[in-house]
């Protein structure tokens, strides 16, 4: 029988065995080597551990700035949202209004009394471990790691009242109570080296385009939806006369309404335009019907349609989208419309690479959707994004630039029916009763009484019938101003929504376009077939 033990001591099991041993023990610490290192310590009292003192209301915030660092690019990433003439704008996106009062409350709030649990380093030597170097483009160099995110507050006067650098998560517990099952971070105030350990929300400090503009573009409900009308045409170059000229292709043009009480979506025209110039009604053939569906879907989009990005439009194109003689005579007034496929023409009406979309409403208003050219928008909300159809490079969203009006239609409303005013007969003249009184008075007692009988009853019948006219009058006038309050409250409906659309190319995802608009083919479809009855046995 062999020994248990070699002769030089171990068995080669044991030996396996503390080999293991040891290579964990290696393990744990490398971990050791790669995490942080610091011994924290609270510092002071929780009142003296405030960083940023100044910053004792989030009402001081007027302007609220993000750098973001992109490692993969290696560039710096701005994001800024500031107040200018009593409007919150985005710089960033050339002052497109920000609906921001709220979301910078709470922006700064989390910077408001921010006080750290405990100091991790006081030396600059460390601020590359943990991730607090502060993301400023002369001082980055290439290949630098740990750059953290620049968080910086001003208030109405421009002065910096908190710039905070905010690094790695630590993921270790905190001490004591304060940070108990919360994600902590480590900080720094920038410009200082001390690195702290806080207690802080960071998903406040949002950088996406939709989280600060309001959300609902179009402001409209869409179970209001009342008319639909789809423009499909395209815009083509042709040569004549030796000059190139753009050329109007129409498709379709599809006219639907929708009852709401039936819920069901009826076509009212179709017309198809053969080679693009003669139009030719037709209807839906047998075994085709509305894909109501789809209707909906656009119908729904419409009441919460996202934009991805924004543009300025040129000067001189007013709220109705009418292109006044000066504008179309400027050049690069027009290059910038054709740029993003829209064209301007001397007759004021703009055409657009794509299409329209027409959206009427129960209270008169009228939505014209223009449909551009295609585009891509850098760091979009990538959910935004269609996955069928990718964006030519990694971190932008495919999109289509759009342009939006709206105008009064008054066929969209419906008229007051006014009832027929029926006649009344005129009251006696005083000089005319005074005569009848006199022949009365002439009569024998019981023919006066008769008389006078019927004229009682003739007066309570003329004054019914002045009463019944008087009671059409009024209720007609009742329905005629509230038609005419119906009216107005449209028409400034339509200025304040243009004066919201009137300075902006707006930009949507590829995804937010397919259900906007629809062509022929997505909005008729074939019936689908009724499940046959089972033959009764035999």
């Amino acid at each position: 029988m062999e020994s248990a033990t070699t002769a030089g001591g171990l068995s080669p099991v044991m030996q396996r065995t503390a080999l293991f041993l040891l290579g964990g023990f290696g393990m744990l610490l490398l971990g050791a080597a790669v995490q942080p290192r610091f011994q924290g310590r609270v510092e002071k009292p929780a009142e003296e551990r405030v960083l940023f003192p100044e910053l004792s209301d989030a009402s001081k915030a007027a302007s609220l700035e993000i750098i973001k660092y992109d490692e993969e690019l290696a560039t710096l990433a701005p994001f800024k949202v500031v107040q200018s003439g009593g409007v919150w704008v985005l710089p960033s996106h050339q002052n497109y209004p920000a609906d921001a009062k709220d979301h910078l409350a709470a922006a700064a709030t989390e910077l408001v009394d921010l006080k750290s649990l405990d100091v991790v380093s006081t030396s600059p030597a460390d601020h590359e471990t943990f991730g607090v170097i502060e993301p400023d483009p002369e001082k980055i160099k290439p290949g630098m790691t740990g750059i953290g995110e620049l968080v910086e507050v001003r208030d109405a006067a421009g002065t910096k009242i908190a710039r905070l650098v905010v690094g790695k998560e630590d993921k270790r517990p905190a001490m004591g109570d304060a940070g108990a099952g919360k994600k902590l971070r480590f900080v720094r105030k920038a410009g200082q080296d001390p690195v702290y350990r806080i207690e802080i929300d960071t998903s406040k400090f949002t950088t996406r385009f939709d989280d600060w503009i309001e959300k609902d573009l179009l402001k409209l409900s869409p179970w209001d939806v009342r008319r639909l009308v789809l423009d499909d045409y395209t815009l083509g170059a042709v040569e004549s006369g030796g000059r190139i000229m753009v050329e109007q292709n129409r498709k379709d043009r599809i006219e639907l309404t929708y009852d709401d009480k039936d819920a069901k979506w009826a076509l009212a025209k179709l017309e198809a335009f053969a080679g693009g110039k003669t139009a030719k009604e037709e209807k839906l053939a047998d075994g085709q019907e509305l894909a109501s569906t789809k209707l909906n879907d656009l119908r729904n989009a419409l009441g919460d349609l996202k934009i991805i990005d924004v543009a300025r439009k040129p000067a001189g194109l007013s709220a109705d989208l009418k292109g006044a003689e000066a504008f179309t005579g400027d050049p690069e007034a027009v290059t910038s419309m054709q740029q993003r496929g829209f064209l301007p023409l001397k007759s004021g009406d703009i055409l657009s690479t794509d299409g329209e979309t027409i959206v009427g409403m129960k209270d008169g208003v009228e939505y014209v959707l223009r449909f551009g050219a295609g585009t891509t928008v850098s760091g979009a909300d990538k959910k935004e994004a269609d996955a069928a159809e990718p964006a030519a490079d990694a971190g932008e969203t495919a999109g289509r630039y759009l342009l939006v009006m709206a105008r009064f239609n008054e066929g969209l409303l419906d008229k007051p029916k006014l009832d027929p005013v029926p006649d009344a007969p005129d009251e006696p003249k005083a000089d005319e009763k005074k005569a009848d009184d006199k022949k009365d008075e002439k009569k024998p007692e019981g023919d006066a009484a008769e008389k006078l009988k019927a004229a009682e009853e003739a007066d309570a019948k003329a004054q019914a019938a002045l009463e019944e006219k008087r009671r059409v009058e009024r209720e007609n006038r009742r329905k005629q101003d509230e038609y005419d309050d119906k009216v107005k409250a449209a028409q400034k409906r339509v200025r304040d929504l243009n004066n919201r659309f009137a300075d902006w190319y707006y930009i949507v995802s590829d995804k937010e376009y397919a259900k906007i608009h629809l062509t022929r083919d997505g909005v008729i479809q074939k019936k689908a077939e009724e499940p046959k009855e089972p033959a009764p046995p035999k």
